[in-house]
């Protein structure tokens, strides 16, 4: 019982620490292939005041890869 307590510790992650979201590795490759790489970055640049996604703080990152995902699912054909 006492290693399994200690074993959950492990994984433990202090709830200040921000995890980094992982953007989806094929995510900016079905942009480019949907030919939406001009909307990407005119989101990126009007509504976020960036030119890279890797700018982002992680929560805005986060939002801005759903609207990618979300934009992405209605262009798809």
């Amino acid at each position: 019982m006492h290693y399994e307590f200690l074993k959950r510790l492990d994984s433990y992650v202090p709830e200040h620490v921000q995890p980094v979201p992982a953007a989806p590795a094929n995510l900016k490759e079905a942009i480019d292939a949907a030919n939406l790489t001009e909307m990407w970055d005119m989101i990126l640049t009007l509504d976020y005041s960036v030119s890279d996604a890797e700018d982002l703080s992680p929560e805005k990152r986060d939002e801005f890869l759903n609207v990618m995902s979300l934009l992405l699912k209605a262009f798809d054909r």
